[in-house]
């Protein structure tokens, strides 16, 4: 239900036009947070994610900081017996990675739309068959997961007093959905069957954005190597 309501929210988000290089720039800033061995370039990472939260709304920044916050509390959990033995070290920096990696993850969902993430990856030569299920898979949680709303509706309607066997009725509603999500695979394939299908999953050409997006960030992604490789070199002398 969680993933629904962030499909839901992204249907009517603005077209940025910018998918394809703020996910090569999020490559190369995980890479860059992975690799790291000082913490100079995490916290001026820190710094520039902080920037961009800021213009987030309060209820989004909110989400993004809790959910960003509970992976490092798990990574801490994760690395707590490295701790307890071997004393505190640069095993330390994990969650502190991990907060940023997520919160970096957290900033392109808010931006872009999943059917923008899917179409960049095209340009990113991978597989057609890849991204087509990953769309469809998309395509599928918002179908199924209406579908399993409008079950549980129903239940909830037709239910009289206090049900002790709740997961008999949650039993009966997933094979309902089971079977709905069956044959509408089926019906899919007849429909591709029919178009002509050949496997091919063309990219449209989407238009062209007037933001100065696109122009800031060869920029951005100069600085993050410079910034890496001088905090990086500065860590080993």
């Amino acid at each position: 239900m969680g993933m629904l309501k962030v499909l839901r929210a992204q249907a009517g988000r603005r077209h940025h036009g910018h998918a394809g290089l703020c996910l090569a720039l999020l490559v190369l800033f995980l890479l860059a947070v992975v690799t790291a061995r000082t913490s100079a370039f995490l916290w001026t990472a820190l710094g520039g994610e902080l920037l961009l939260l800021a213009f987030l709304p309060a209820k989004l920044l909110r989400q993004d900081i809790m959910g960003a916050l509970a992976a490092a509390v798990f990574c801490l959990l994760l690395i707590l017996p490295a701790l307890l033995f071997w004393g505190s070290g640069p095993v330390l920096l994990l969650p502190f990675k991990t907060f940023l990696c997520v919160t970096a993850l957290n900033l392109l969902q808010q931006h872009f739309s999943w059917h923008e993430l899917t179409a960049a990856l095209r340009r990113f030569h991978l597989p057609p068959e890849v991204i087509f299920i990953l769309d469809t898979t998309l395509r599928y949680l918002v179908l199924l997961g209406d579908q399993a709303s409008l079950l549980l509706t129903a239940l909830k309607l037709r239910s009289v007093g206090h049900n002790r066997k709740k997961h008999k009725a949650m039993a009966g509603i997933m094979g309902i959905v089971m079977q709905r999500s069956q044959r509408l695979s089926i019906e899919m394939a007849e429909a591709m069957r029919c178009r002509c299908f050949t496997g091919e999953y063309p990219l449209l050409q989407a238009k062209k954005s007037s933001s100065s997006i696109g122009s800031l960030l060869p920029p951005v992604i100069l600085l993050l190597v410079y910034g890496f490789l001088y905090l990086r070199l500065e860590g080993f002398l």
